[in-house]
């Protein structure tokens, strides 16, 4: 859920995978023909607050940025005459009231040549069959299917339903209207942006009541607004990257559950067939980062299960540990070496499992993901660079080191884990350059901080997340934690 820093609504947290873990802790697990390929700078991806404070553009290398519709919100388009024209001013591409900039984000992404993601979030409130129009006062409108649905919560009445001419019968489920409220607002989008646009994703965390309340939903809506998604900007981009509605294992109370969802969306979407949409994406947030296994593999395995989804790539478009009151010391200050801990296993074990991409929540966003602050009150310490204001945490720091890790990396199997006494030591082989590089990261996930490790002796130099490189003696024990290392060989 991207949410502005001055109006944090963390609310959820997330729901623990439902498969068995203990399959996937021991030995090596292979990849699918998913997993070879090589880790590409899209796959660092970096969430952005909406220039409301001033806030500079993030100085870390990273490939895709991604925003959501708010930034250009629908409401927008009320008095918008005519039909998609990116042209008519109600669209309010710049400064609007949302506090957003859309022109800014996009423009500013193709000068620093990083990518765009562009995802749908909320319904217009008025074109909503559930929204303000359906309150008590006066007469509701033909849209009207209501009462008007709060469970959006209190300040979005209405957002988190479907838009009325989705249906011909507003609030009948059967998506056989005309879509079009939807339709213009993503042609307009397209044809302003076109190819600074290359990734579209159809709806942000579509199972979590915040975004979409599933009591009201239908298959058969999100399925043909897919559809209709994937074709608006297909028209005028036939390169654009279309994803499918985002899943994800959301627990706001009345959120839907994540497996019955994702296989009810997927088999709806079978209908169109399979170029409806050119991948998936999902939302990760575990607090314990091995548990994206579960995840992935669950999610793998339904979309294997479906002529729409099955063998296309998946992307973890939106990434933190969950909510802003873990991770902390006990006078509830950041506790920066376990968030920069959880960095590292997150995205090595996305990247092992061939995860598309892993877009991380974020540059400027407290108090989930941050790299950034205006101060050094948080514990962001480190000059910001460039003669850019603000300081950089140290999990800035750590992510540089991740991405000088992986990028160019080749996994041909997923990280495994060995059981020790007193917890779990992960190990995650690569290669690079041809395999004339090869890489091992290890780390150890258990009850004390720190455990002895003896790697084979081709390997002969060690590096740490804060950039410290150590040699390493034949034969000899190097300490590890929590943080994941990285040994080379000669």
């Amino acid at each position: 859920m991207n949410t502005p820093v001055d109006e944090p609504q963390y609310l959820w947290q997330r729901i623990l995978p439902k498969v068995t873990l203990a399959l996937f802790f021991h030995g090596v697990l292979l990849c699918s023909q998913r997993c070879p390929a090589q880790i590409q700078e899209n796959f660092f991806g970096l969430h952005q607050n909406k220039y409301m404070h001033g806030e500079p553009w993030p100085t870390v290398s990273f490939g895709v940025r991604r925003t959501v519709s708010d930034i250009v919100t629908w409401d927008d388009l009320e008095t918008c005459p005519g039909g998609p024209n990116p042209n008519n001013s109600c669209y309010h591409w710049g400064k609007n009231r949302e506090g957003g900039n859309l022109d800014k984000v996009v423009n500013d992404a193709h000068e620093h040549g990083v990518e765009v993601m562009f995802t749908i979030y909320d319904t217009a409130a008025w074109i909503s069959n559930r929204g303000p129009s359906c309150r008590a006062a006066g007469v509701p409108n033909a849209n009207c299917v209501g009462p008007a649905d709060a469970d959006c919560g209190s300040n979005s009445i209405g957002l988190c339903d479907p838009p009325a001419d989705v249906d011909a019968v507003p609030g009948s489920g059967e998506a056989d209207g005309s879509d079009k409220t939807f339709k213009d607002f993503v042609t307009a989008v397209a044809t302003r942006y076109g190819k600074k646009i290359k990734y579209w994703e159809m709806w942000n965390e579509a199972p979590n009541i915040r975004s979409a309340n599933p009591r009201y939903w239908t298959f058969k809506q999100w399925a043909r607004m897919t559809k209709d998604f994937h074709d608006a900007v297909k028209r005028v981009n036939a390169e654009a990257i279309v994803l499918g509605a985002n899943t994800c294992d959301c627990s706001p109370r009345g959120s839907a559950d994540f497996e019955p969802w994702t296989d009810g969306y997927f088999s709806a979407l079978d209908k169109y067939g399979p170029s409806v949409v050119d991948g998936i994406s999902f939302h990760g947030y575990a607090l314990h980062p091995p548990k994206i296994i579960g995840q992935v593999h669950t999610l793998r395995n339904i979309m294997d299960n479906h002529s729409s989804t099955r063998g296309k790539p998946f992307y973890d478009t939106e990434d933190a540990w969950p909510g802003g009151n873990v991770l902390t010391r006990n006078d509830g200050t950041s506790d920066w070496d376990a968030k920069t801990a959880w960095l590292g296993q997150a995205m090595i074990l996305t990247a092992a499992l061939g995860v598309k991409d892993f877009i991380f929540f974020g540059w400027d966003l407290p108090p989930v993901g941050q790299m950034w602050w205006y101060d050094r009150s948080l514990g962001c310490t480190v000059l910001n660079r460039n003669g850019k204001s603000g300081y950089l945490c140290p999990t800035a720091l750590a992510y540089e080191q991740i991405r000088n890790w992986l990028l160019g990396a080749v996994f041909t199997q997923e990280c495994s884990s060995t059981s020790q006494i007193t917890g779990k030591r992960w190990t995650c082989e690569f290669s690079k350059n041809n395999g004339s590089y090869r890489g091992r990261i290890v780390w150890f996930d258990g009850m004390t901080s720190t455990t002895n490790y003896t790697p084979e002796p081709q390997y002969v130099t060690r590096r740490d997340l804060d950039g410290t490189v150590l040699a390493v003696k034949p034969n000899s024990s190097t300490a590890i934690g929590n943080k994941p290392v990285l040994l080379e060989t000669k």
